[in-house]
């Protein structure tokens, strides 16, 4: 006879797991209730918006991602999402904006530095654009952005 083992892990970690696997309509499902529970609300809400992304549904997107920055206005993956869309529509100036906030809560933003390298090629500003590309490849290769992205990893595998 097998016992089956309660699940202990929080509505946010099971969103995550299920986002791994691609399973959008769980994820979303699930990144809702952590929201709802207080469980790392703001980052739920910005991850739920990526799901929406990835759905199709843009407008929606920048709903959650807004909502996030309302629950915790220094959600700096909030920020970069906005500054994501913004790209995608070729608003370069907002692009900008959003990235340089998230640059200036987290400085060691890897992705908020490596997208305003491309917003600064696209303005021509090409000596800015790359030294923002090589910050953003020194920050991503960090020890310590490695031994966190694993530890992450591995929690969600428990």
């Amino acid at each position: 006879m097998s016992m089956r083992m309660p699940d202990t892990s929080s509505p946010f970690e099971r969103a995550l797991a299920a986002f791994d696997r691609n399973a959008l309509d769980d994820a979303i499902a699930l990144f809702t209730q952590a929201a709802e529970s207080g469980d790392r609300p703001a980052l739920a809400l910005s991850k739920r918006g990526v799901c929406k992304v990835r759905r199709g549904d843009r407008g929606g997107a920048a709903h959650d991602f807004a909502d996030a920055l309302d629950r915790d206005p220094k959600c700096v993956p909030a920020l970069v999402n906005l500054g994501n869309l913004a790209l995608e529509a070729n608003m370069l100036a907002e692009a900008r904006t959003r990235y340089e906030a998230a640059i200036r809560i987290d400085a060691d933003s890897a992705t908020a530095h490596h997208n305003l390298g491309v917003v600064l090629r696209r303005e021509g500003n090409v000596a800015d654009s790359v030294r923002e590309l090589r910050l953003a490849a020194v920050l991503e290769a960090r020890p310590r952005k490695l031994v966190e992205r694993w530890k992450a990893l591995w929690r969600r595998r428990l």
